[in-house]
């Protein structure tokens, strides 16, 4: 997806829009498993949630970026009013929790490739990216404090 909605898409921003009523409900549907598909096209987000009856169709929802900010709609009665919904809530967590997700494969797959670095060369590479980014150095000097005072 375009960083345009990742950018402003965070938990906090989905509570304050939708409020703490409509938030639980959302958290709870996507808890649930009613959201039926999520999927980012060209900086928008798009989804489908099941209703909680039976037999009713998937309500439709979509968020996108405009000038004033984070826009969405949704097909229920909720939506249709323009109010933020519990089904829009589902949907931004559900494209959260695939974006954790997908982010913590790929922290797996830099685990595996920097297992197979040399100690010798790890450290030189660290020591490089260190030079360039005061706050690495930063984390790497307490990685190697905290590591020391617990010898």
């Amino acid at each position: 997806m375009e960083n345009g909605i990742a950018n402003i898409l965070h938990r906090g921003t989905i509570a304050v829009l939708a409020g703490t009523h409509t938030f639980d409900r959302g958290q709870r549907c996507f808890a649930d498993g009613r959201v039926v598909e999520v999927e980012g096209v060209k900086g928008e987000l798009h989804g489908k949630v099941r209703p909680a009856e039976a037999g009713r169709a998937a309500y439709v929802v979509r968020l996108w970026i405009r000038s004033e900010g984070l826009a969405y709609e949704c097909t229920c009665p909720i939506g249709v009013e323009r109010r933020f919904c519990k089904h829009t809530v589902a949907i931004a967590l559900a494209h959260l929790e695939r974006e954790r997700a997908d982010a913590e494969r790929g922290l797996d797959v830099l685990r595996e490739a920097l297992v197979t670095i040399p100690a010798p060369a790890m450290i030189d590479g660290l020591l490089v990216l260190a030079r360039r980014d005061a706050v690495m150095a930063d984390a790497l000097k307490r990685m190697c404090l905290d590591a020391l005072s617990r010898s």
